[in-house]
């Protein structure tokens, strides 16, 4: 466990393609003395923070003064298993580029970088009492503990089908950075039609067809899709600006639940502590 701020120790780039917008997108990342991680576009300044959150149709979007950046889970948790609490990303597009559909590129970056350590403490955010938000037969709660530890479960048409998984161990599970992002084909006119999932493509997503994985590498790992649904969790729940310390359980959850827990954890003091 980390026990102090942190940035990266050198300057570094990326760029590749946005999922929804299917457009090239640059980004250049810089150590940050202040607290968080927080994005610049076109001069516009936007914190990475749930409060800030938008939109949470297929990805989470953050935005401010007329300015929006969209897809930023998988880079977020990215952040979380590098152990980076403060960096400035300057970008030239509404959207995090899609890489190869998980965290993994993005991990290996800020690796490369190296972390650079501050005196300053207060990075955790321990839960202390029991929090819960549903929707219909969806829902997520927190409860109290002196880790993070997930349970997930997904339900989805076959050949998807029930899957649950457990990380109680999350800052060292490599599977999850690794495990990609995923749709079914029989949805993906009708996303595209709505503007969205313009740059998806078998190099950077999980195509589902009507029985079997599109895909001719198939999955990474047999649990891949639940795989990828934790990580997008824990990119989202590092919105709150910390590492957040509790039990989570988590039933057919998404961005806007996951965004709803957060509101529900800040919305009062005595729900949480920070150190």
């Amino acid at each position: 466990m980390i026990k102090r701020q942190t940035t990266i120790s050198r300057i570094f780039k990326l760029n590749g393609i946005g999922l929804h917008t299917g457009k090239e997108v640059n980004m250049e990342f810089l150590p940050r003395r202040e607290f968080g991680i927080a994005f610049n576009l076109n001069g516009i300044l936007i914190p990475a923070r749930y409060d800030m959150v938008r939109d949470t149709r297929l990805s989470t979007q953050i935005g401010d003064n007329g300015a929006s950046i969209a897809t930023i889970e998988h880079l977020m948790a990215a952040f979380y298993f590098a152990g980076i609490t403060n960096c400035l990303v300057y970008i030239d597009g509404p959207e995090i580029p899609i890489m190869d559909g998980s965290a993994w590129e993005f991990y290996h970056a800020m690796w490369r970088a190296g972390i650079y350590e501050f005196p300053e403490e207060k990075v955790y955010l321990k839960v202390l009492k029991p929090v819960e938000v549903k929707h219909n037969d969806s829902w997520i709660r927190i409860k109290p503990l002196n880790t993070l530890d997930i349970t997930m479960t997904i339900d989805f048409r076959p050949p998807v089908g029930v899957q649950k998984k457990r990380v109680m161990d999350v800052e060292n599970a490599s599977s999850i950075i690794n495990s990609r992002t995923f749709g079914f084909i029989e949805e993906l006119e009708a996303i595209q039609k709505a503007g969205l999932a313009k740059g998806a493509s078998l190099d950077n997503a999980i195509a589902i067809g009507e029985d079997s994985i599109v895909n001719p590498q198939g999955l990474r790992y047999s649990k891949e899709l639940v795989n990828h649904k934790i990580l997008d969790l824990i990119g989202d729940l590092y919105t709150s600006g910390y590492r957040v310390l509790g039990k989570v359980e988590a039933n057919k959850t998404g961005h806007f639940l996951n965004n709803m827990l957060l509101k529900e954890v800040f919305s009062s003091e005595e729900n949480y502590k920070l150190y």
